[in-house]
């Protein structure tokens, strides 16, 4: 067996070594400033910025010519937002890597903003109460179907402005505030001065859904004055 020199045993060595630090799991190669890589860090901010439920989607509007990838790990930072969401938008971003700013630029984005929104069951009477088992949901993109109305929304007090088919996604423009006092009908009157209470009649001279000012009369005096609609049959008025 030739046995090596101390020269050639100490290279040999060194290579090992080397070769042993290269496959380290610390000495990955950074990834490159690719879309697949930083959309989904500008969707994450931009969600947080306007506090939306359901899912954002985003794409580039235009191909996007990639800087050099830094040394060292990076993320992409939204400088400045939108003033809404919106299909298309510009979105200013900049580029980060230990803590130093390596370039800003303005995105063309195309955004979809796909949430569950209500879809009418079966057929609704105009001026029907409204409740969570007469609808279905569908996931819709609300950037373009900007009336959908939000499976959250609550639909207590609410009532439909006209009679909605079967299979009609639910809109705002369908939707009505539901009067909780009729005008005519004797109502309750809460009079309230700091802890003190007292409860009275009244006559609602006009309709008026939750938080509405109304104009009521007392059947006593015959005197009018105003409340605001706190609940069914039910205004509050302050001393």
């Amino acid at each position: 067996m030739r046995l090596l020199s101390p020269v050639t045993a100490l290279v040999v060595l060194l290579a090992c070594a080397a070769g042993r630090l290269a496959a380290a799991p610390g000495d990955a190669p950074v990834p490159a400033v690719t879309p697949e890589r930083f959309l989904p860090q500008v969707r994450e901010q931009l969600a947080a910025h306007f506090r939306i439920e359901g899912e954002l989607q985003l794409d580039l509007l235009r191909t996007w010519f990639p800087p050099t990838t830094p040394a060292a790990p990076w993320e992409i930072q939204v400088i400045t937002p939108p003033a809404a969401l919106a299909t298309q938008m510009i979105v200013r971003v900049r580029l980060v890597a230990d803590q130093r700013n390596l370039g800003e630029w303005n995105l063309p984005l195309h955004a979809q903003h796909w949430v569950d929104v209500f879809v009418v069951r079966e057929p609704v009477a105009r001026g029907a109460v409204l409740g969570l088992p007469q609808f279905d949901l569908r996931r819709v993109d609300v950037l373009r179907d900007k009336d959908a109305v939000p499976a959250g929304t609550t639909l207590d007090n609410l009532t439909v402005a006209r009679p909605l088919a079967a299979g009609a996604v639910l809109g705002w423009h369908d939707l009505l505030r539901r009067p909780l006092v009729q005008r005519g009908e004797r109502i309750e009157i809460l009079a309230t001065d700091g802890a003190l209470t007292i409860t009275m009649k009244g006559q609602a001279l006009q309709n008026g859904a939750l938080g509405e000012t109304i104009l009521v009369r007392n059947p006593d005096s015959r005197r009018d004055f105003t409340a605001t609609v706190s609940g069914e049959n039910q205004a509050r008025v302050a001393f």
